[in-house]
Protein backbone atom coordinates (compact mmCIF):
# COMPACT_ATOMS: atom_id res chain seq x y z
CA UNK A 1 0.00 0.00 0.00
CA UNK A 2 1.27 3.52 -1.08
CA UNK A 3 0.44 5.69 2.44
CA UNK A 4 3.57 7.83 2.00
CA UNK A 5 2.70 8.67 -1.75
CA UNK A 6 -0.49 10.83 0.23
CA UNK A 7 0.94 12.41 1.94
CA UNK A 8 3.70 13.63 -0.43
CA UNK A 9 0.82 15.02 -2.48
CA UNK A 10 -0.37 17.83 0.17
CA UNK A 11 2.92 18.54 1.53
CA UNK A 12 4.26 21.49 -0.11
CA UNK A 13 8.30 20.53 -0.53
CA UNK A 14 11.40 22.11 -2.07
CA UNK A 15 13.29 20.30 -4.32
CA UNK A 16 16.93 20.26 -3.20
CA UNK A 17 20.32 19.29 -4.58
CA UNK A 18 21.51 16.60 -2.52
CA UNK A 19 20.05 14.34 0.63
CA UNK A 20 22.18 15.70 3.65
CA UNK A 21 22.32 16.74 7.71
CA UNK A 22 20.35 13.42 8.80
CA UNK A 23 21.52 14.03 12.27
CA UNK A 24 20.72 17.51 13.07
CA UNK A 25 23.70 18.43 15.10
CA UNK A 26 24.49 21.96 13.34
CA UNK A 27 20.76 22.83 13.27
CA UNK A 28 19.51 26.42 14.02
CA UNK A 29 15.90 25.57 14.36
CA UNK A 30 14.02 29.01 13.24
CA UNK A 31 10.82 28.16 12.29
CA UNK A 32 10.33 29.80 8.71
CA UNK A 33 9.46 27.40 6.89
CA UNK A 34 12.91 25.94 5.02
CA UNK A 35 15.37 26.39 7.95
CA UNK A 36 19.47 26.20 8.35
CA UNK A 37 19.83 22.14 8.35
CA UNK A 38 19.94 21.81 4.19
CA UNK A 39 17.08 20.31 2.73
CA UNK A 40 14.46 20.25 5.63
CA UNK A 41 11.42 21.45 5.87
CA UNK A 42 8.95 22.38 8.66
CA UNK A 43 5.96 21.68 6.74
CA UNK A 44 3.46 22.38 9.73
CA UNK A 45 5.16 25.70 10.45
CA UNK A 46 2.42 28.68 10.79
CA UNK A 47 4.15 30.69 13.87
CA UNK A 48 3.87 33.53 11.63
CA UNK A 49 0.28 33.34 12.04
CA UNK A 50 1.36 33.23 16.27
CA UNK A 51 -0.08 29.31 15.78
CA UNK A 52 2.51 27.19 18.51
CA UNK A 53 5.94 26.00 17.62
CA UNK A 54 5.78 21.98 16.64
CA UNK A 55 9.13 21.50 16.15
CA UNK A 56 11.95 21.79 18.40
CA UNK A 57 15.93 21.03 18.40
CA UNK A 58 16.29 19.43 21.67
CA UNK A 59 20.31 18.64 23.46
CA UNK A 60 19.32 17.21 26.82
CA UNK A 61 19.47 13.58 25.66
CA UNK A 62 20.43 12.65 22.37
CA UNK A 63 20.67 8.91 20.78
CA UNK A 64 24.17 9.62 20.20
CA UNK A 65 25.51 13.11 19.46
CA UNK A 66 24.61 16.68 20.61
CA UNK A 67 21.35 17.21 18.99
CA UNK A 68 17.74 15.48 18.23
CA UNK A 69 14.40 16.63 16.71
CA UNK A 70 11.17 16.77 18.76
CA UNK A 71 7.64 16.91 16.73
CA UNK A 72 4.82 17.51 18.84
CA UNK A 73 1.22 17.70 18.07
CA UNK A 74 -0.59 20.96 19.50
CA UNK A 75 -3.19 23.13 19.81
CA UNK A 76 -4.12 26.64 17.54
CA UNK A 77 -6.71 28.23 19.07
CA UNK A 78 -7.42 30.77 16.33
CA UNK A 79 -6.43 27.99 13.92
CA UNK A 80 -10.27 27.36 13.96
CA UNK A 81 -11.04 30.49 11.92
CA UNK A 82 -8.89 28.55 9.18
CA UNK A 83 -10.11 25.15 9.87
CA UNK A 84 -7.16 23.99 11.18
CA UNK A 85 -7.62 24.24 15.16
CA UNK A 86 -4.64 21.43 15.51
CA UNK A 87 -1.29 21.35 13.85
CA UNK A 88 0.73 17.80 13.75
CA UNK A 89 4.11 18.50 14.26
CA UNK A 90 5.81 17.78 10.37
CA UNK A 91 8.94 17.15 9.29
CA UNK A 92 10.22 16.61 5.33
CA UNK A 93 12.98 16.46 3.22
CA UNK A 94 12.74 16.42 -0.09
CA UNK A 95 15.90 16.05 -2.56
CA UNK A 96 17.36 14.39 -5.59
CA UNK A 97 18.85 11.35 -5.15
CA UNK A 98 19.45 8.23 -7.33
CA UNK A 99 20.46 5.43 -5.86
CA UNK A 100 18.09 2.40 -4.45
CA UNK A 101 19.00 1.94 -0.20
CA UNK A 102 17.75 -1.39 0.68
CA UNK A 103 16.71 0.55 4.09
CA UNK A 104 16.53 3.46 6.14
CA UNK A 105 17.65 3.76 10.09
CA UNK A 106 16.94 5.93 12.88
CA UNK A 107 16.14 6.13 16.63
CA UNK A 108 13.55 7.21 18.09
CA UNK A 109 11.49 8.19 21.49
CA UNK A 110 7.56 8.01 21.01
CA UNK A 111 4.48 9.41 23.18
CA UNK A 112 1.64 9.37 21.07
CA UNK A 113 -1.51 10.15 22.81
CA UNK A 114 -4.36 6.62 22.84
CA UNK A 115 -5.85 6.93 19.70
CA UNK A 116 -2.95 8.69 17.83
CA UNK A 117 0.23 7.18 16.29
CA UNK A 118 3.75 8.58 14.62
CA UNK A 119 4.54 7.76 12.10
CA UNK A 120 8.73 8.04 9.93
CA UNK A 121 9.31 6.72 6.06
CA UNK A 122 10.81 7.14 3.35
CA UNK A 123 9.88 7.58 -0.65
CA UNK A 124 11.65 7.11 -3.35
CA UNK A 125 9.95 8.99 -6.77
CA UNK A 126 10.49 8.96 -10.71
CA UNK A 127 9.45 11.84 -12.78
CA UNK A 128 8.15 10.39 -16.24
CA UNK A 129 6.12 11.92 -18.42
CA UNK A 130 5.07 15.32 -15.50
CA UNK A 131 3.78 12.57 -13.57
CA UNK A 132 5.53 11.40 -10.04
CA UNK A 133 5.69 7.43 -10.05
CA UNK A 134 6.54 5.93 -6.61
CA UNK A 135 9.50 3.80 -6.98
CA UNK A 136 9.61 2.17 -3.53
CA UNK A 137 8.68 3.38 -0.44
CA UNK A 138 9.60 2.26 3.60
CA UNK A 139 7.20 3.34 6.60
CA UNK A 140 7.19 2.99 10.34
CA UNK A 141 4.15 3.80 12.56
CA UNK A 142 3.37 2.74 15.95
CA UNK A 143 0.65 3.46 19.06
CA UNK A 144 3.25 2.68 21.16
CA UNK A 145 4.96 4.53 24.21
CA UNK A 146 9.11 4.46 23.91
CA UNK A 147 10.53 6.26 26.65
CA UNK A 148 14.05 5.26 25.80
CA UNK A 149 15.58 5.60 22.57
CA UNK A 150 14.75 2.72 20.33
CA UNK A 151 16.73 2.35 16.89
CA UNK A 152 15.06 1.02 14.14
CA UNK A 153 15.73 -0.36 10.49
CA UNK A 154 12.97 -0.05 7.71
CA UNK A 155 13.24 -2.21 4.82
CA UNK A 156 12.31 -0.49 1.58
CA UNK A 157 9.83 -2.22 -0.66
CA UNK A 158 10.55 -1.53 -4.61
CA UNK A 159 7.74 -1.63 -7.27
CA UNK A 160 9.52 -1.30 -9.93
CA UNK A 161 13.16 -1.31 -11.55
CA UNK A 162 13.43 2.31 -12.46
CA UNK A 163 15.83 4.02 -10.91
CA UNK A 164 14.53 7.15 -8.83
CA UNK A 165 15.33 11.01 -9.29
CA UNK A 166 13.91 11.98 -5.88
CA UNK A 167 13.74 10.80 -1.87
CA UNK A 168 11.06 12.04 0.49
CA UNK A 169 11.72 11.58 4.12
CA UNK A 170 8.90 12.20 6.21
CA UNK A 171 8.06 12.08 9.46
CA UNK A 172 5.02 13.20 11.92
CA UNK A 173 3.91 13.32 15.36
CA UNK A 174 0.07 12.58 14.74
CA UNK A 175 0.04 9.91 11.52
CA UNK A 176 -3.98 8.74 11.84
CA UNK A 177 -5.55 11.92 9.52
CA UNK A 178 -3.20 11.12 6.27
CA UNK A 179 -3.28 6.89 6.96
CA UNK A 180 -6.01 5.28 5.62
CA UNK A 181 -8.15 8.52 4.87
CA UNK A 182 -8.33 9.31 8.48
CA UNK A 183 -10.38 6.54 9.12
CA UNK A 184 -8.65 5.26 12.19
CA UNK A 185 -9.01 8.63 13.91
CA UNK A 186 -7.72 12.21 13.76
CA UNK A 187 -4.51 14.08 15.52
CA UNK A 188 -4.52 14.00 19.46
CA UNK A 189 -2.95 17.15 21.17
CA UNK A 190 0.04 16.28 22.71
CA UNK A 191 1.12 13.29 20.41
CA UNK A 192 5.23 13.34 20.52
CA UNK A 193 8.03 12.02 18.25
CA UNK A 194 11.36 12.15 18.73
CA UNK A 195 14.47 11.29 16.25
CA UNK A 196 18.14 10.91 15.91
CA UNK A 197 20.63 9.09 13.95
CA UNK A 198 19.07 9.17 10.07
CA UNK A 199 20.57 7.05 8.01
CA UNK A 200 19.66 5.37 4.48
CA UNK A 201 21.64 1.90 4.00
CA UNK A 202 22.87 1.54 0.73
CA UNK A 203 24.38 -1.68 -1.13
CA UNK A 204 23.90 -5.26 -0.28
CA UNK A 205 25.55 -5.49 3.29
CA UNK A 206 23.20 -6.03 5.61
CA UNK A 207 21.09 -3.93 8.38
CA UNK A 208 24.16 -2.87 11.48
CA UNK A 209 23.05 -4.36 14.71
CA UNK A 210 20.97 -1.97 16.37
CA UNK A 211 23.74 -0.89 20.13
CA UNK A 212 22.42 0.68 22.60
CA UNK A 213 24.18 2.57 25.30
CA UNK A 214 22.51 2.64 29.32
CA UNK A 215 24.09 5.05 31.65
CA UNK A 216 22.07 5.09 35.31
CA UNK A 217 20.98 5.36 38.30
CA UNK A 218 20.48 9.34 37.72
CA UNK A 219 20.79 10.65 40.39
CA UNK A 220 23.65 8.70 41.55
CA UNK A 221 25.52 8.59 45.08
CA UNK A 222 28.80 6.65 44.93
CA UNK A 223 28.46 5.42 41.54
CA UNK A 224 26.95 4.83 37.91
CA UNK A 225 26.32 2.08 35.60
CA UNK A 226 27.84 2.03 32.31
CA UNK A 227 26.04 -0.60 30.06
CA UNK A 228 26.54 -1.38 26.38
CA UNK A 229 26.27 -3.44 23.46
CA UNK A 230 28.66 -2.69 21.30
CA UNK A 231 31.71 -4.87 20.78
CA UNK A 232 34.14 -1.68 20.20
CA UNK A 233 35.92 -0.22 23.67
CA UNK A 234 34.59 2.56 24.81
CA UNK A 235 35.55 5.35 27.10
CA UNK A 236 33.55 7.21 29.17
CA UNK A 237 34.36 10.69 29.96
CA UNK A 238 32.62 13.04 33.23
CA UNK A 239 33.25 17.07 33.50
CA UNK A 240 31.06 19.61 35.44
CA UNK A 241 29.60 22.27 33.94
CA UNK A 242 32.26 24.42 32.88
CA UNK A 243 33.64 22.07 31.03
CA UNK A 244 36.35 20.48 33.18
CA UNK A 245 37.43 16.65 32.79
CA UNK A 246 37.07 15.23 35.89
CA UNK A 247 37.00 11.78 35.40
CA UNK A 248 37.41 9.46 32.46
CA UNK A 249 37.78 5.63 32.12
CA UNK A 250 37.67 2.75 29.88
CA UNK A 251 35.62 -0.08 29.41
CA UNK A 252 34.09 -2.42 27.09
CA UNK A 253 30.17 -3.57 27.81
CA UNK A 254 29.64 -2.89 30.87
CA UNK A 255 31.82 -0.82 33.69
CA UNK A 256 30.98 0.33 37.38
CA UNK A 257 32.36 3.81 37.76
CA UNK A 258 32.96 5.63 41.54
CA UNK A 259 31.70 8.89 41.89
CA UNK A 260 32.16 8.92 45.42
CA UNK A 261 34.78 11.81 44.96
CA UNK A 262 32.14 14.33 43.30
CA UNK A 263 30.21 16.53 45.48
CA UNK A 264 26.83 17.05 44.77
CA UNK A 265 25.84 18.97 41.73
CA UNK A 266 24.85 18.27 38.14
CA UNK A 267 27.57 16.64 35.48
CA UNK A 268 28.09 15.76 31.82
CA UNK A 269 28.95 12.87 30.78
CA UNK A 270 30.39 11.91 27.34
CA UNK A 271 30.61 8.29 26.00
CA UNK A 272 32.84 7.54 22.63
CA UNK A 273 34.12 4.73 20.85
CA UNK A 274 38.24 4.65 21.22
CA UNK A 275 37.80 2.54 17.62
CA UNK A 276 36.66 5.48 15.36
CA UNK A 277 36.46 8.11 17.73
CA UNK A 278 32.47 8.43 17.49
CA UNK A 279 30.90 10.14 20.28
CA UNK A 280 27.74 7.07 21.59
CA UNK A 281 25.93 9.02 24.25
CA UNK A 282 25.97 12.40 26.37
CA UNK A 283 23.85 13.69 28.74
CA UNK A 284 23.75 15.17 32.09
CA UNK A 285 23.17 13.58 35.61
CA UNK A 286 23.15 14.61 39.09
CA UNK A 287 25.17 13.69 42.29
CA UNK A 288 23.28 13.16 45.52
CA UNK A 289 25.38 12.57 48.77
Amino acid sequence: MKILFSISIFIIAVTCSAQSNLNFEKWGINYSGIDEAKNWINTSDATKYNAPATMFKEVDNPASGLAYVKLITSYWEIGASYGLDTLAGSLMQQSEYTQRPKSFTFSYQSNPKIGDEVLVGVQLTKTINDSIIVVGEGFFTTAQIQESWMSKTINIEYYSGNEPDNINIIALSSANAVINNGTKGYSKIGSTLYLDNLRLNVGKEKPQEEYYIHVFPNPAKSFINVQTNSPDNQQIEIYDLSGKLLLSSSFNQQSKIDISSLPSGTYIYKVFSTVTGEITATNKFNAIK
